[in-house]
């Protein structure tokens, strides 16, 4: 009985083995005449190829190419998720071709506008270094993650002070004319530019109050120099190191200075609620144009898948014979 079932065995593996063969020899046919395939083709593959070169070239002269405009802004008050929000009411407007609203944005010429794409500039030291609490909060996330991909996550973008936005526009005229209507669209909000123009005016009052207070402080130091409070050295000059007040009052100034310092900063930076920091127009989009092998390679393709069902037909119609 275990005889027979030995030989039952060895049987049972020799079909397995059989049918092994059998797939990797239909393999091993099936590249072969793929490659004879293309070598017995070639010459008609190579001249399809050729006129699809040729009709590519030909589309690409007659088609304009879409060309990539860039404003890198410093996002204000506040104001990052409003640019997103409105980048991506933007692109839903394109998508429903709402001739209406976008004609308002760009005028007669809102048909070129393919999209509008807004983009984090990453900045992990400056993000990490600002706070314990963000160093921390990015440990945890990096032992969560095993990388870094959560910096670019839309959770994180508001954490960022610079932002890039892209224009996208099918053809070479009027590209710097077009980002300049969007970005005068994207900067004429009144809510933010109520709280751009309270902050300047506080910004001006404190440039005004310190200036006053730093005129009180030389005054005084000027009238306690001249009743002789202040202790002066052999050469006649103060002794700053030998009065507490003196100290105090230095110091109380030169606070102001750098308070100033910041204040003006902030008059330069927050002038607009989106600044720009620096803008280039008409810059050819390689990425966002349609690749030159486009046209050729959808030639070899259906002439390829031609052959291809036709050695299907052949063949099943000769199991069909056979049965």
């Amino acid at each position: 009985m275990s005889d027979q079932s030995s030989q039952n065995d060895e049987i049972d593996l020799s079909v397995v083995f059989d049918k092994i063969k059998s797939i990797f020899k239909s393999i091993l046919i099936g590249l072969v005449q793929i490659f004879q395939f293309f070598w017995n083709h070639k010459f008609r593959l190579l001249i399809v190829l050729i006129i699809g070169i040729g009709i590519q070239l030909m589309f690409s002269t007659q088609v304009d190419k879409i060309y990539k405009n860039e404003f890198l802004v410093k996002t204000n008050f506040g104001s990052t998720e409003y640019l997103y929000s409105k980048a991506e009411a933007i692109n839903q407007k394109i998508k429903d071709k709402d001739t209406v609203f976008l004609s308002s944005i760009f005028g007669d010429e809102y048909e070129r506008i393919e999209e509008v794409r807004v983009d984090p500039v990453v900045d992990i030291y400056s993000l990490v270094n600002r706070s314990q609490e963000n160093k921390e909060i990015f440990e945890l996330l990096l032992d969560e993650y095993d990388d870094i991909s959560f910096i670019g996550n839309a959770i994180n973008r508001g954490e960022y002070p610079t932002h890039k936005i892209s224009l996208l526009v099918n053809g070479v005229s009027l590209n710097k004319v077009l980002s300049l209507e969007l970005y005068n669209y994207l900067t004429n909000n009144p809510y933010y530019n109520d709280l751009k123009q309270l902050a300047l005016n506080s910004y001006e009052e404190q440039l005004k109050q310190n200036k006053s207070i730093r005129s009180q402080i030389d005054s005084i130091i000027k009238d306690q120099k001249d009743i002789g409070v202040f202790p002066k050295t052999n050469d006649n000059a103060i002794n700053f190191t030998g009065s507490q007040n003196l100290r105090e009052l230095l110091s109380q100034k030169q606070e102001l200075l750098d308070n100033d310092l910041r204040l003006k900063n902030n008059l330069s930076t927050n002038d607009q609620v989106l600044k720009i920091v620096d803008s280039n127009f008409g810059v050819l989009s390689e990425e966002d144009n349609r690749s030159n092998l486009i046209i050729p390679a959808s030639l070899l393709f259906i002439y390829t898948l031609f052959f291809f069902f036709r050695f299907l037909k052949i063949n099943i119609l000769k199991v069909i014979k056979e049965s």
